[in-house]
């Protein structure tokens, strides 16, 4: 009954409803832009902005270049303002116990070193309803050999109400979390004063010669996997009913240990789903609003409060936010599939003599990458 319902959410939903798969390309020009991730939402936690330089090149694989040291903060129209600081280069917190409140309408503000002022439009914080369940089913892809780990996998959905009233969009996006393996792989070594691979040689523990040496983390570390995809929702023809089994992802069987997930279903304005949908073929590795293809819209809602004609990437997200963190045990339903365990590249050294383990590397705080243990985190 469940695969039976996905298809007819793809088919008769189709009209109103966009999962577009964010694809690679490579930029048409060496145009480098103001490129703004911001967002804020009802829930108590840090808030993030991230303020860059987009890259000029996708073909060169240039990172985008962060910005540091800008005056980052976000008002609303009771008058309140939150200043947000400077995790690392570049990313920018509001405090650890700031939430946005459901019906107010908040403006971010950006001053940089230059004296150049950003601002965003106006934007309402819309609420949100509940999601009722969230539904896991094991699925096997038959296009895929069993050895492939797309073959096996989870099918996740959730359950929710629309609301009542007309005219509402939702968004939903997902964060998977689990420990770092390891920190670095590296073929001629670990440079500790930069914090990453070395660019001259500097071979581990007596190595002479090029070769892909994992490191393990040298602290606490987890990786971060955020959705790929442009997962919303119009409520048009559907106001006020019940959703059952909308898709959300798929998480792989690679392991039979429980998987860490959280689930956001977000309430967000017209014109951030309009946005949304005419995003088509926009992408950098990081799966963000940050290169230009041809047909690329600029940021619908973030200007340079003395120069209305520059073009900025990106856009301050504002809405309302119900989630889940759940737990997927990967033991149900799997009855005769065995794991599909990803081949990792490279060796890990022995430690040395009179040592407890082999060559080790820093966690780097980032949007990626983080040393602090998630919400809800069991080991």
């Amino acid at each position: 009954m469940k695969r039976l319902f996905y298809l007819f959410a793809l088919t008769t939903l189709g009209m109103w409803s966009c999962v577009t798969e964010i694809r690679d390309f490579e930029q048409i020009s060496n145009d480098a832009f103001l490129t703004v991730e911001g967002s804020l939402s009802n829930q108590i936690g840090s808030h993030r902005v991230t303020v860059s330089t987009s890259s000029p090149s996708l073909s060169i694989n240039i990172e985008n270049i962060p910005i540091k040291g800008a005056d980052v903060f976000i008002t609303d129209n009771k008058g309140n303002r939150e200043n947000l600081t400077e995790l690392v280069d570049g990313i920018y917190e509001t405090s650890a116990k700031f939430q946005g409140v459901v019906g107010n309408i908040y403006t971010l503000h950006i001053n940089l070193r230059n004296g150049k002022k950003y601002e965003s439009t106006p934007e309402k914080l819309i609420a949100v309803p509940n999601i009722d369940k969230v539904n896991t089913n094991f699925t096997v892809k038959t296009n895929y050999p069993l050895t492939d780990v797309r073959s096996v996998g989870f099918d996740i959905s959730v359950d929710f109400k629309d609301s009542p009233e007309t005219g509402q969009y939702y968004q939903w996006k997902w964060t998977h979390y689990e420990r770092t393996l390891f920190c670095a792989s590296c073929n001629i070594g670990y440079d500790y004063n930069l914090g990453r691979c070395s660019l001259v040689p500097n071979y581990p523990y007596g190595q002479s010669s090029p070769e892909l040496i994992n490191y393990l983390c040298g602290s606490q570390c987890f990786d971060i996997l955020t959705s790929s995809t442009y997962n919303i929702l119009s409520d048009n023809l559907l106001n006020g009913q019940e959703i059952k089994n909308y898709p959300i992802m798929r998480i792989p069987y690679d392991d039979r240990t429980n998987y860490y997930l959280k689930i956001e279903q977000r309430a967000i304005s017209e014109k951030m789903y309009r946005y949304y949908r005419s995003i088509k073929d926009v992408t950098q590795s990081s799966g963000t609003l940050f290169d230009v293809p041809a047909e690329t819209q600029f940021s619908p809602n973030i200007f340079n409060v003395d120069n209305r004609d520059e073009k900025i990437l990106g856009l301050f997200e504002v809405f309302g936010s119900d989630k889940r963190i759940v737990y997927i045990d990967r033991q149900v339903g799997t009855d005769g599939y065995s794991p599909v365990k990803p081949q990792i590249a490279g060796r890990t050294l022995p430690p040395p003599p009179g040592a407890i383990s082999g060559p080790r590397a820093y966690c780097i705080e980032g949007k990626y990458r983080t040393t602090r243990e998630p919400e809800a985190w069991k080991d």
